[in-house]
C-alpha cells in the first residue's frame, strides 16, 4: 500500500475537478452577455421602428401625389371653361375645396411621419454604434476564451490519463476507502500529517496516531475522517 501515490491520486484529482470548473466557466463566457443582447435588441428595435415610419411616409407620399393629380385634373376641369352648367360648377368648386382640406390633412401627417424618420433614423445610428462597440469588445474576450477551453481540454485529458495510471496502481480495497471520503470531503479524502496536526480540520493527532502514519499505516484523523499521510 502506498499513501503516497493515493496522496498523489487525490491531488490530480484536486486538479481535474479545478479544471473542469473553469472549463464551465470559460465555456459560459463564451455565450452572449445580457449587455450585448440588450444592444442588439435596441437596435433591432430602431430598425423595426424606421422601417415601419419609412413605409407610411412612403405611404403618405403616393396617396399625395395621387391627391394633387385628382386635385389638379378638377382644378383644370373647372377652370377650362367648358363647364357651363351652374351646378356642376359648384359641384367641382366643392370638390377641389374637399381635395385641398385632405391634401392639408395628407401633409401634416406627411411632416409627422418625416420627423420620425429622421428621429428613428438618428437612434438607430446611435444603436449602431453602440452595438458595434459592444460586440467588439464582447469578441476581443472570445478569442481568448477559445485558446484557454482548447488549453484546458488538453490539459484535461493528460490528468484523466495520470488519474487512471494512478489508480491501477492501487487496490480495490484502498481505492473505495478514497472515493468515499472524498465524496464526504469535497474531493479531499487524504490529509498532510505536519507537526502532529492535520492540514485537514488543523486539530492535533495523537502520538500514537502519529507513529502509526510515520510507519506507513493507514490512519484516519479522529476529527475529521480524513485518511493521513507524512508531510
Amino acid at each position: 500500500m502506498s499513501l503516497q501515490q493515493l496522496y498523489r491520486l487525490q491531488q490530480v484529482d484536486l486538479e481535474i475537478r479545478a479544471k473542469k470548473q473553469r472549463l464551465g466557466e470559460v465555456v459560459r463566457a463564451q455565450k452572449e452577455t445580457a449587455e450585448l443582447i440588450a444592444a442588439r435588441t435596441r437596435l433591432e428595435t430602431a430598425e423595426s421602428a424606421l422601417a415601419e415610419w419609412q413605409k407610411q411616409r412612403n405611404e403618405f407620399n403616393r396617396e399625395l401625389e395621387s391627391l394633387n393629380r385628382k386635385a389638379k385634373q378638377t382644378e383644370d376641369r373647372l377652370y377650362s371653361g367648358s363647364v357651363k352648367n351652374p351646378k356642376e360648377m359648384a359641384d367641382l368648386q366643392q370638390a377641389v375645396a374637399a381635395l385641398g382640406r385632405q391634401r392639408e390633412a395628407l401633409e401634416e401627417e406627411m411632416l409627422e411621419a418625416m420627423i420620425m424618420v429622421e428621429e428613428t433614423e438618428a437612434e438607430r445610428e446611435t444603436a449602431v454604434a453602440a452595438y458595434k462597440r459592444i460586440k467588439s469588445e464582447w469578441e476581443a474576450d472570445q478569442s481568448g476564451f477559445r485558446e484557454e477551453q482548447t488549453q484546458l481540454a488538453l490539459a484535461l485529458g493528460q490528468l484523466m490519463e495520470q488519474s487512471a495510471t494512478l489508480r491501477a496502481r492501487l487496490s480495490t480495497e484502498l481505492l473505495s476507502k478514497y472515493d468515499h471520503l472524498s465524496q464526504r470531503n469535497n474531493g479531499e479524502a487524504m490529509a498532510l500529517l505536519k507537526l502532529n496536526r492535520c492540514h485537514g480540520c488543523q486539530l492535533t493527532v495523537s502520538a500514537n496516531l502519529v507513529k502509526q502514519v510515520q510507519q506507513g499505516k493507514l490512519v484516519n484523523c479522529g476529527s475529521c475522517g480524513r485518511m493521513l499521510v507524512s508531510g
